[in-house]
């Protein structure tokens, strides 16, 4: 019996061991699932995202503004299909500046808000000026460069290039506060590897095409988060019935926004996405529209163009 007793008070011993063992290495996790929750609803965000779409699930409206843009501004087709984003977000407020591949400089500047939404119309005209004076000089008389940023609402574009971009008005940061709890970011670092940094905890997770990082400091008062989001094969991730690329992707779905669902993502093949959430920064949405006059100087390019080099 004496011994019975024993070997009972050791299991139980053990249990409690391990469980107070499980509880102490499983309390950062904790901590930092918390503050992902208080501050991944913080309401400025910048970040850079990194697309390669599919040319071959992308609807034809879309591939038809591609070809267009790439004529008119001498960038490769290709090129238009592999972009980078970099941009910043406040409330409903968002600035985007998008980069072909290879373009040191950005291509389109666009700013999107409930109220309006406009695209920089000075970087869009130089971009096409810089590549029709590069291939008839004559047009250096007739183009003068423009030097004041001035812009043109989505509508205007819209009617101007005969495309529907009307979609990208959609694109959001999404607020978190309600959409991930404690326990939903806590399911998700559990699974992650966990390194000690200087400033607080890096959470990595390597599994098949997607690798996913967040960064979370333990310091009092810092309430930057930064998070990182790999998928090199997106097609693979969204068909996939790997149970926990199934779980992550019902979690990280709402960490990308409403724009980019589950049937708007068919159309990306690759996808990087670095995420920074702090509590200062501001966007401001430009007043200055173009005038009429330069509406038809873009209008009357457009249609030269087209006539020139076909539709």
């Amino acid at each position: 019996m004496k011994i019975g007793k024993y070997i009972f008070r050791a299991v139980i011993f053990l249990i409690v061991a391990v469980a107070l063992g499980a509880a102490f290495y499983l309390y950062p996790t904790w901590k930092a699932a918390k503050a992902l929750r208080d501050n991944m609803g913080q309401s400025y965000s910048s970040f850079e995202l990194e697309l390669e779409l599919d040319q071959d699930k992308l609807p034809e409206d879309q591939k038809k503004m591609i070809r267009m843009l790439a004529r008119l501004t001498g960038v490769q087709e290709e090129a238009m299909y592999q972009l980078s984003i970099k941009g910043s977000a406040v409330e409903d407020r968002m600035h985007l500046l998008i980069y072909p591949a290879g373009r040191q400089e950005p291509l389109v500047e666009f700013y999107v808000s409930n109220d309006i939404s406009v695209i920089n119309e000075t970087m869009l005209y130089n971009a096409i000026r810089d590549n029709l004076t590069g291939q008839f000089g004559l047009l250096e008389y007739l183009m003068p460069e423009q030097e004041e940023n001035l812009y043109l609402t989505v509508e205007q574009v819209e009617q101007l290039f005969d495309i529907e971009i009307s979609g990208l008005t959609k694109l959001r940061i999404p607020s978190l506060e309600e959409k991930i709890s404690t326990g939903g970011y806590f399911l998700m670092l559990a699974v992650m590897s966990r390194e000690k940094q200087a400033e607080g905890y890096q959470f990595t997770l390597d599994a098949e095409a997607l690798r996913m990082s967040f960064d979370v400091p333990s310091q009092p008062g810092d309430r930057t988060i930064q998070m990182g989001l790999q998928i090199e094969n997106l097609e693979e991730v969204l068909k996939t019935d790997n149970e926990l690329l199934s779980s992550l992707k019902k979690r990280l779905l709402p960490l990308l926004g409403d724009y980019f669902s589950e049937k708007n993502l068919q159309s990306v093949k690759r996808l990087s996405l670095g995420l920074t959430r702090s509590e200062d920064g501001t966007v401001t949405i430009p007043t200055n529209l173009a005038s009429q006059e330069t509406i038809e100087t873009i209008s009357k390019l457009r249609a030269w163009v087209q006539e020139t080099f076909g539709p």
